[in-house]
């Protein structure tokens, strides 16, 4: 399947009354929640999830003013899926960037109310001999849960990252706890490792991918607020702000938007990338939560 490719729009199974498919920006399709707990945005186009926010709270996400909407560029903001490889892969010479799963249309194929008052949302995806199925739950809290199998003869290494954008209210004034005594690797210092000592602050541009599954929480207090990151069958966390000087050269982000955001994603990159043999699956996921301080 090319990424041009479409997998149709239109379910072939009834919606909740609580969900709609509507045209979004720039026409593309995709999929509203106004459920009692929670609110989201989810464009078929890469299944990317723009907006959530929890009932009672503000939006969680950040999604550029400036994002491109045409169906074939990536979604500047949200959740992107970065898969089956991250940047230009291990080898750095895969192209596109982060991967074809976030610039192709998904298939929708479960839409589906909770007890608890969340919508669960399902999407899939075949390609390259891998197929994909990645799992949403709206609510009070976002659930994010990834799948992938190959389905080719060959064994193949996968690598994939949840590349998640929140919103915050002044990225200077951000503190990241629940990375302190990790090793990282620094983009920023031209690919330098080093350990992090005490919370995580952002005074510059950062671009940091830390051998760290564990929780991570981000104080907020420009918002009043705390967001819980936890992922599951994770290896490592990404980090990134690309400042004003790295916003300014992005064509879809404008250079003031910069300190409105900060990307913690879950990942399982490079020597932490599965090897998948014929039929063999890996799964990894996010929990986020947002409470006051």
């Amino acid at each position: 399947m090319s990424p041009s490719r479409r997998a149709g729009s239109r379910p072939s199974f009834r919606l909740p009354r609580v969900a709609a498919l509507t045209p979004g920006r720039g026409g593309q399709p995709r999929l509203l929640i106004d459920a009692p707990s929670g609110a989201a945005e989810i464009y078929l186009h890469g299944a990317h999830l723009t907006s959530w926010a929890p009932r009672g709270g503000g939006e969680a996400l950040f999604t550029s003013r400036e994002a491109i909407f045409d169906g074939e560029s990536a979604i500047r903001g949200g959740v992107p899926l970065c898969l089956p490889w991250f940047a230009s892969g291990p080898d750095g010479a895969r192209k596109p960037s982060h991967g074809w799963a976030r610039i192709m249309e998904w298939e929708l194929r479960c839409v589906e109310t909770q007890p608890d008052g969340s919508v669960r949302v399902l999407m899939a995806l075949e390609n390259d001999g891998l197929s994909l199925l990645y799992e949403i739950s709206v609510g009070e809290e976002l659930g994010l849960s990834l799948s992938m199998s190959n389905r080719g003869q060959a064994p193949r290494s996968v690598e994939a990252a949840l590349h998640t954008y929140l919103r915050v209210g002044d990225v200077t004034a951000v503190r990241i706890i629940g990375l302190e005594g990790c090793e990282y690797m620094d983009k920023v210092a031209g690919g330098a490792t080093s350990v992090q000592a005490g919370p995580l602050g952002v005074r510059g541009p950062v671009d940091r991918i830390y051998e760290s599954g564990s929780p991570t929480t981000v104080f907020d207090p420009a918002l009043g607020r705390r967001v819980r990151v936890s992922p599951t069958g994770a290896a490592q966390t990404v980090v990134w702000n690309p400042w004003s000087s790295g916003a300014a050269a992005l064509a879809d982000m404008a250079e003031e938007e910069f300190p409105t955001m900060v990307c913690v994603e879950t990942a399982r990159l490079g020597h932490s990338a599965p090897l998948l043999g014929p039929g063999e699956t890996m799964a990894m996921g996010t929990r986020i939560a947002v409470e006051p301080l």
